[in-house]
């Protein structure tokens, strides 16, 4: 439900130009924006599979990113900064920004070996830790517009996987 009051769905146009569009897990609806993977009973179809599986690819390596920053910088654990104006949430992009540069600084002078040793200090668990538990479904639009998106791309993907 936050995911709704966000500029990604109230100002699209900010974030995204054309037909882009973000990745996102199954818990987000689809929109014209984002584009989920899907849901049993849907998830079983072999079309469907392939689509997730080639998405998840794409989560992993973002998730191992995310990792290896958390990893190196505890202090973008959870980000404990109380952001109450615009002033706080830019201070608090700032922050996360530095360490961001600072992290790929460090890789061009250690090199990728460094990044490696970061990964398994952030795993699954302290990710839904920093996240909280959501037990609640986000809502969002979903119509069938959107979900033609979807399924031209798995179509698209399946044809070329399968010429």
């Amino acid at each position: 439900t936050v995911f709704k009051d966000t500029a990604a769905i109230k100002h699209p146009d900010w974030l995204f130009s054309g037909e882009e569009f973000a990745w996102v897990d199954s818990a987000y609806s689809v929109n014209s924006r984002t584009i989920p993977v899907h849901k049993k009973p849907a998830s079983l179809d072999p079309k469907n599979a392939l689509f997730d599986k080639m998405v998840a690819h794409i989560r992993v390596r973002s998730e191992h990113c995310m990792g290896a920053l958390k990893g190196r910088f505890q202090c973008l654990r959870g980000l404990r900064a109380t952001i109450n104006s615009n002033n706080d949430h830019h201070n608090a992009c700032q922050w996360i920004s530095v360490a961001i540069i600072i992290h790929n600084l460090v890789i061009d002078i250690e090199g990728e070996q460094a990044v490696q040793y970061f990964l398994p200090a952030h795993g699954r668990l302290e990710e839904e830790i920093d996240l909280g538990y959501q037990e609640d479904e986000p809502v969002g639009i979903n119509n069938d517009n959107n979900n033609t998106k979807r399924q031209q791309l798995v179509n698209e993907l399946w044809n070329v996987r399968n010429s």
